[in-house]
């Protein structure tokens, strides 16, 4: 039986409905063997797809049910498993993740963790199974979208140089009550410098107020001199790109090269595959302090100061030093000889 159970669980290929953020693939032999256990999702009758092995339920208002995963534990040493369910975000590449507990947007009607129960650590013997149940309470009143979540299953190995190392899965869990369309909507909340990746960087904070996940989203950004209306650099970003539901994404339009102190606008066009365009247009400002602290952990990181300015100072004093050296001693000599030529008249007198 646990053979079975083996020999399915890797196959519970852990996809997300846009992309899941699994942190390691369970359908890999080889990274199951080194994690040394694989988790599996039972797919209960109320799912959308039962070809997905990821929770994708229909579900009713104040409707309670309990999902279960098994937890098999495929090594010779018996393993403590933590357990999270964690509501998806938007990470800083632009993509739907699942990887972490991250604050909730303001816009968020439903927290993941005010509907669910679950325990948060489960031991398994060694090449044993055992599943965990996950209780979840809808919300009363009936909602059109979806909720994105995902359920983490951790195992923390033995520490190594003090260090604590941690392997693990996610099966993406996708909540929805009807097939209503949600009008999409798209805000641009913030825009400043930072250093994003090593490089100097121009962020506009973007947030997704709906409960609907964004897919295939194309960025054209350009950044202007305010005061002219001069280009300074433009980029696109065509890599079809993502926003959880109700998140914000932090966009980072890369420079690459020194930021300069000025007022600037961002012109940013945001559209998707359902042909919506969003248009922002923002005035923003970058000081010297904010230009100087972003290009010392970028362009300068590593750079040694440069003193050229006292470097030429010290080279003309000592030119001038010089100089004057060598008119003191044509002074000098010069006074020697006419004193030598008065002394000769003064003899032959």
């Amino acid at each position: 039986m646990f053979i079975l159970k083996k020999f399915l669980a890797l196959f519970a290929v852990l996809l997300g409905f846009i992309l899941p953020s699994q942190i390691v693939n369970a359908a890999d032999k080889s990274n199951s063997q080194k994690v040394g256990f694989d988790i599996q999702a039972f797919i209960p009758d109320n799912q959308i797809d039962k070809e997905n092995s990821y929770f994708d339920l229909r579900m009713k208002p104040k409707q309670e049910q309990t999902l279960q995963v098994i937890v098999n534990n495929t090594s010779d040493e018996a393993g403590t498993y933590k357990i999270r369910v964690n509501q998806a975000y938007t990470n800083d590449q632009g993509f739907i993740d699942y990887q972490k507990q991250v604050k909730p947007d303001k816009s968020m009607p439903y927290d993941i963790n005010d509907l669910v129960d679950y325990p948060k650590k489960i031991k398994v013997p060694a090449n044993s199974s055992r599943i965990f149940k996950l209780h979840l309470t809808m919300p009363e009143k009936e909602y059109s979208g979806q909720i994105l979540a995902g359920i983490q299953v951790n195992k923390v190995m033995k520490k190594t140089s003090g260090i604590s190392n941690s392997f693990g899965y996610i099966i993406s869990l996708k909540l929805t009550e009807n097939d209503n369309e949600v009008k999409r909507d798209l805000k641009l909340l913030s825009v400043k410098p930072a250093a994003t990746f090593g490089k100097t960087s121009i962020v506009a904070t973007l947030q997704n107020p709906k409960m609907d996940a964004y897919g295939h989203l194309k960025y054209q950004s350009k950044v202007l001199k305010r005061d002219t209306s001069k280009v300074v650099f433009k980029k696109t970003y065509d890599s079809n790109m993502q926003m959880a539901p109700n998140s914000q994404y932090k966009f980072a339009i890369e420079y690459g090269k020194r930021l300069k102190s000025g007022d600037y606008t961002l012109d940013l066009l945001v559209s998707d595959a359902k042909n919506n365009r969003w248009h922002f247009k923002k005035n923003f400002t970058i000081t010297a302090e904010q230009a100087d602290q972003v290009n010392s952990v970028t362009v300068d990181q590593g750079q040694k100061k440069s003193y050229w300015w006292l470097y030429l100072l010290a080279g003309l004093l000592a030119a001038a030093i010089v100089l004057l050296l060598i008119l003191i001693f044509k002074r000098r000599k010069k006074d020697d000889e006419d004193s030598e030529t008065t002394d000769a008249k003064h003899i032959k007198k």
